[in-house]
């Protein structure tokens, strides 16, 4: 029996509902194994234990999955991948049935999903398919979050600290730069406080790991075509550029420079009225932190190279653009000029010491203070 199945996923449980993809009328025990079916899964849990029932349920019959991009969803694919299983992502972007319904839940999205799978294998194509990472992608990706909760972890922790010292009226004998360098955790330990006892050691910890991390980062992509290009360039560090680097993925599948930029959300968004075209801010589209990560490297890159794009940055601030809002343009042109270089596999012309200094500055981590201070200017 042909079967299309539609399935909603989350994060501990998923939705399934399946629908006959044959010719004509299905028969009653084709109808019987449908309903036992929805029935059993109509809550099932994410993990591979749920994925293989479900497999062995319909492993006699010719399937096709249809489930919704996410996250999550890349999780899931895989599983059902490693089973055997048919499986296609669609963009979400793309399910009108879903987005734009008024009677949206987890069981009425399953089997919106099964009817847009069922009506493909009839030979209507109402969306666009995601892409799909690699496992290996997958794996660098996940090293790449962990990496970036660290940081995030780390500069909470420094906000923590100082504001402990504070509301005590502690100071350390000099204004350290980096609350967490080794001679200003020397100070904060010598007060004999708890919390600061316990905040000095996470904030070692967090520091040894985040060495760990960029050190397995650097093994991963010592050979990668990709991120030498983009590693070449001044602005970015270990971390920005191996992100960069496997969200990018396939750089094929963007047709030129401003969908790249726009994959990142980078891009405005145009609204027409009265037929005439405004741009508005960007879109936002993709991942978020990358489109941080961008951010942060096109800053970085304004302050130590001189380029189009620093011109550029110089030309907006001139003409009266606020700092973000010039950096975020530079951002999206960062974008295309990567795109073309890693196309045309050209890596960045810089003196040594430039490209030194702008990848020192870019693994800093004061990066978001002088962020700040540039966005107060």
């Amino acid at each position: 029996m042909k079967i299309a199945i539609g399935i909603d996923v989350h994060k501990e449980k998923c939705a399934a509902f399946a629908v006959f993809a044959g010719l004509g009328e299905p028969r009653p025990k084709h109808t019987e194994f449908l309903n036992k079916f929805n029935e059993d899964f109509r809550r099932f849990t994410s993990d591979f234990k749920g994925m293989n029932e479900l497999h062995d349920r319909i492993q006699d019959h010719e399937v096709e999955i249809l489930i919704e991009n996410s996250t999550k969803s890349h999780d899931i694919y895989w599983m059902l991948r490693q089973l055997g299983l048919n499986v296609t992502v669609a963009h979400a972007t793309d399910l009108y049935r879903i987005t734009m319904s008024k009677t949206k839940n987890d069981d009425n999205d399953a089997r919106e999903l099964a009817g847009y799978m069922r009506r493909r294998m009839m030979g209507e194509n109402e969306f666009h398919e995601a892409h799909i990472p690699s496992l290996e992608v997958l794996k660098v990706r996940e090293i790449c979050r962990f990496a970036l909760n660290d940081r995030a972890d780390l500069s909470a922790l420094k906000c923590q600290i100082r504001a402990h010292l504070l509301i005590r009226g502690w100071k350390l004998t000099r204004a350290y730069k980096d609350i967490t360098s080794v001679g200003a955790l020397r100070e904060i330990r010598a007060f004999k406080d708890p919390v600061l006892l316990l905040d000095s050691a996470k904030a070692e910890s967090l520091k040894k790991r985040m060495k760990e991390t960029e050190k397995v980062m650097r093994y991963l992509m010592q050979d990668n075509p990709v991120f030498k290009v983009i590693w070449s360039v001044p602005g970015f560090g270990i971390l920005s550029a191996t992100y960069l680097t496997c969200m990018t993925d396939d750089i094929a599948r963007f047709e030129d420079g401003r969908s790249f930029s726009a994959s990142m959300g980078l891009t405005p968004r145009l609204y027409e009225s009265s037929d005439k075209p405004h741009n508005c801010g960007i879109s936002r589209r993709g991942d978020a932190a990358l489109r941080k990560l961008m951010c942060q490297a096109t800053f970085v890159h304004i302050y130590h190279a001189e380029s189009f794009i620093s011109e550029k940055y110089k030309r907006l601030k001139a003409s009266g653009k606020h700092h973000n809002e010039a950096l975020v343009a530079c951002a999206n042109s960062m974008g295309r000029m990567i795109w073309k270089m890693v196309v045309e596999n050209r890596t960045y012309g810089s003196a040594p010491g430039d490209l030194a200094a702008a990848r020192s500055m870019a693994d800093s981590e004061d990066l978001f203070e002088l962020m700040e201070e540039s966005d107060s200017e």
